[in-house]
């Protein structure tokens, strides 16, 4: 087939085209309607030296991830569960969570996601208190002040806000799709059908030229 002939068959089968991403996009859109919405909160923790030393910027580097996986622990979780009162289990709680550790800008940053934007927002700013109160208990006891490192709650939690579904970017990528098996089931179709249609196709069929036709 040359090009002309696949924009042809295009051309004839549009609408099956149009409905399968209309369909599509509406079966994502419904789709996305029918989750229950999931809000995320962050937080970010500074973490920093006491005195500006080299040495000891390189330790927290090294650091930092370590710092981030104290703070994804049943240890953690437990006390948030506490403070809070929120009645669910260690694991469930860290299913919410997500710590990563930012070296560029030594921050740990902390998101949670929850079906409640509030409680999101709680569990971040909780999260951030706790540890930064463990980390402090846990430097006190280093005997010179000066070779301590900081933990510091950076500002407070943001606003929790629809981390998913996300409906339109959903809807879209169903709609992109749905265009894709339209064109598929169009080119499908046209293979199975074994009918002549116009003179093209009885010349590529036969071999022979047309000569002529019977009008309408």
């Amino acid at each position: 087939m040359q090009l002309r002939d696949y924009w042809r068959v295009l051309y004839r089968h549009w609408w099956v085209v149009l409905v399968v991403a209309a369909a599509g996009f509406a079966g994502a859109f419904g789709y996305s309607k029918l989750q229950e919405p999931v809000y995320r909160s962050t937080v970010w923790l500074k973490v920093l030296p006491t005195r500006i030393d080299y040495g000891l910027t390189m330790v927290i580097e090294s650091l930092l991830r370590q710092y981030a996986r104290e703070i994804d622990t049943d240890k953690m979780a437990a006390l948030v569960n506490q403070r809070l009162k929120l009645d669910v289990s260690t694991a469930e709680l860290r299913k919410r969570l997500t710590i990563a550790a930012i070296k560029d800008d030594y921050l740990l940053q902390i998101d949670v996601d929850d079906t409640d934007a509030q409680r999101a927002q709680d569990i971040a700013f909780v999260l951030a208190d706790e540890y930064e109160k463990l980390h402090q208990e846990n430097m006190s006891r280093i005997i010179d002040p000066r070779d301590r490192i900081e933990i510091l709650l950076l500002d407070k939690p943001t606003p929790a806000s629809l981390n998913r579904p996300k409906a339109l970017s959903n809807s879209v990528a169903g709609g992109l799709l749905g265009l894709l098996l339209g064109v598929l089931l169009v080119f499908a179709l046209e293979y199975l059908d074994d009918t002549m249609k116009t003179a093209e196709d009885v010349e590529r069929y036969t071999g022979l030229p047309m000569l002529g036709t019977i009008p309408r």
